[in-house]
């Protein structure tokens, strides 16, 4: 009886998972995250671009003690930690449109991902490993991506509407209430009991050597991580510069929500008829070669276009093609 009572509980971590990510996944700004930053923060492009460095750079320095977090402190905890530091980037975020204030806020937001980085596939893989079901983590983390990008298809209008509305200030606050509510699901989860080993002892220094003495072996993997990391880097490119592209065409902003929402769906559509699609064809370097042609020759289109609708069209093309191209890799 006490083991059917303990599974239960660690079934509902699954259920509970869903809800933790759909509202994780509620982002009100992303829709007009740049008209945010430079109309109401009076930041330049340039500055965002340098805040988005700084973020980055303090996701690798957190990574650590993040992880140390989640090994002494639970990964419920961290989860409920990471939930708290992402509440309160939204409120620094939303107070007063200094560039310190900013930069605090994405130290929190930075810590935030980085607790929540590797300590949600690892507390729903125990949850999981309890019941004898860790066979179901990948099916699991594929229902907890859709869950994040139905909440960032809905909520990317209503925040363009509510800066329309009342101000573009307000979608950051909303924000402020949305991950607190984060915190709250978070602290119904039911810590797993570990009887994995922890790992923590591994050398990533050692790891580290091992990666690039395979890259000095393989000539194909050489040529296939430069083809990631620089059409990646030109694929990533399109999510801060798309919406001064829209800007360029005097677009509202209210419309900016909408688009995004279209980026998303795009999105998703495309993540279930590539792997389909790549089934089909025999090689996977051929088939990797023609979509970055595609991302190329649509990133050329919206140079030069001065007619909105293919622009549009051109971005979504960017990412039906650039942002799934992961699978091929992972094929």
């Amino acid at each position: 009886m006490e083991f059917k009572i303990s599974e239960k509980n660690y079934q509902s971590n699954i259920y509970k998972s869903y809800i933790y990510h759909f509202i994780l996944g509620i982002h009100t700004v992303s829709g007009i995250h740049i008209p945010y930053m430079t109309i109401w923060g009076g930041l330049t492009f340039f500055e965002i671009m340098l805040l988005q460095s700084y973020f980055t750079f303090m996701i690798f320095i957190l990574e650590i003690p993040s992880g140390a977090i989640a090994d002494f402190l639970g990964r419920k905890t961290a989860l409920s930690l990471s939930a708290i530091a992402i509440s309160l980037a939204a409120l620094l975020y939303s107070m007063i449109p200094i560039l310190l204030f900013f930069i605090l806020a994405e130290t929190f937001w930075a810590f935030g991902m980085a607790l929540f980085s590797g300590t949600d596939e690892a507390f729903l893989y125990s949850s999981l490993k309890r019941m004898g079901k860790e066979d179901d983590l990948p099916k699991i983390l594929g229902h907890n991506r859709t869950m994040r990008l139905i909440a960032l298809t809905l909520s990317a209008p209503l925040g363009s509407v509510l800066a329309v509305l009342i101000s573009l200030q307000f979608p950051m606050i909303c924000l402020i209430f949305t991950y607190a509510v984060a915190f709250f699901v978070s602290l119904t989860f039911k810590e797993p009991i570990r009887t994995e080993q922890n790992n923590s002892g591994i050398k990533y220094l050692d790891i580290l050597k091992e990666g690039f003495k395979e890259l000095k072996r393989n000539k194909i993997l050489r040529v296939l991580c430069f083809d990631r990391v620089i059409f990646d880097v030109l694929v990533f490119f399109l999510f801060w510069t798309y919406q001064p592209y829209l800007q360029e065409f005097n677009i509202p902003i209210i419309l900016f929500g909408f688009i995004t929402s279209l980026m998303n769906i795009t999105n998703a559509v495309f993540m279930n008829l590539i792997p389909r699609f790549a089934k089909k064809i025999k090689s996977k370097i051929k088939l990797l070669i023609l979509f970055d042609l595609i991302i190329g020759f649509a990133y050329l289109l919206m140079a030069f276009t001065t007619n909105m609708n293919l622009g549009i069209i051109m971005i979504l093309i960017i990412v039906a093609f650039g942002y799934t191209r992961y699978l091929l890799y992972v094929n």
